[in-house]
Parts: C-alpha cells; structure tokens; sequence
C-alpha cells in the first residue's frame, strides 16, 4: 500500500491517496490555514493530476474568498 502524499501550497495542506473511485485512481483533501478540510473522491488519474487538480481548487478559493 503506497502512504498519501503529503504537501503544502499558499499556506494550505493538500493530502493526495490512491484510492480508487469510479474513473478516478487518486482522492485528495485539502485543509486550510484555519484546519477546514474538504474532500475530493475523484481527484485524478495519476498523483500529480489530483495534485494539480487540489492546486486549482485551492487558487479558486482563495479568490472566491478575496472577492475574486
């Protein structure tokens, strides 16, 4: 069993898991800076795809949260 990845980004955690899930290989949570997490079932193909896919969401928080 491969251990989840972890990594930080803009001072929030991204945590990625081979975990199968429909057409997914990889889940992924992030948590931010005040210890909110939230999860992502099908969070890609391969680890470096659910990474960056966590970076995405983590770059659209910020700026729903900065008022875009």
């Amino acid at each position: 069993m491969i251990s989840p990845r972890t990594d930080s980004y803009k001072g929030w955690t991204i945590q990625v898991t081979a975990e199968q899930n429909m057409c997914a290989n990889f889940s992924f949570d992030i948590s931010d800076p005040t210890g909110k997490t939230q999860h992502v079932s099908m969070g890609g193909d391969n680890e470096q795809r659910a990474l960056e896919r966590a970076r995405e969401m983590i770059d659209m928080e910020i700026s729903f949260h900065n008022g875009g």
